[in-house]
């Protein structure tokens, strides 16, 4: 069965249906509700401010010095409040002991609140009292916690006094009073002279 609509007719109900479909695409492609302003998002990777040659003291109650914070480059954070910091080096002065503890490291982070300090990569603390040989610590991360006079890791450490290296897998460290907890695979060597 053959029905007879004219050419004319039948091009003009193509292109009609030709333009409906176009017009039914874009209206799905581009809704209004594309135009409404997009939540902005914002960039919370960027820092709000940097400090080149950094140098930072706290006091204590007495005001002595507690500790002091230099570093080669500080970036703060707007996401979290916290500072990054590039070859930070930080003098631990503690209780009546004169001779601070030194730590230093590649890369740093403080927390916004500046209750935990996380150093990495080359990790360095050491401290050399009066009349002692030098006792040094190394490790590649190291946890500080300021407040609380108390530093960790669950590392590699290697620690080397006088004649003598111990190495072991993760330690505490109590920098009121020097105490030093080593956690497991402890290994020592003595160099007997």
């Amino acid at each position: 069965m053959k029905l007879g609509l004219p050419r004319y007719l039948t091009l003009g109900l193509l292109l009609a249906a030709g333009a409906a479909l176009a017009l039914a695409v874009g209206y799905w492609n581009i809704s209004p509700g594309s135009f409404a302003p997009a939540d902005v998002e914002q960039n919370n990777a960027r820092p709000d401010f940097y400090i080149d040659n950094a140098r930072i003291q706290m006091l204590d109650e007495q005001g002595k010095i507690a500790y002091q914070l230099t570093a080669a480059h500080a970036v703060h954070q707007i996401e979290d409040g916290s500072t990054r910091l590039q070859q930070p080096e930080l003098l631990f002065f503690r209780g009546e002991n004169p001779t601070p503890w030194l730590l230093k490291a590649d890369q740093g982070l403080v927390t916004q609140k500046g209750d935990r300090v996380d150093l990495e990569t080359d990790v360095l603390l050491q401290q050399q009292p009066d009349g002692q040989p030098q006792r040094q610590l190394t490790t590649s991360a190291l946890t500080l916690y300021p407040r609380r006079d108390y530093a960790e890791t669950d590392q590699r450490v290697r620690i080397e006094a006088a004649r003598s290296v111990t190495t072991a897998e993760g330690m505490q460290l109590f920098l009121n009073d020097g105490r030093l907890q080593l956690l497991s695979t402890v290994r020592g060597q003595y160099e007997v002279r």
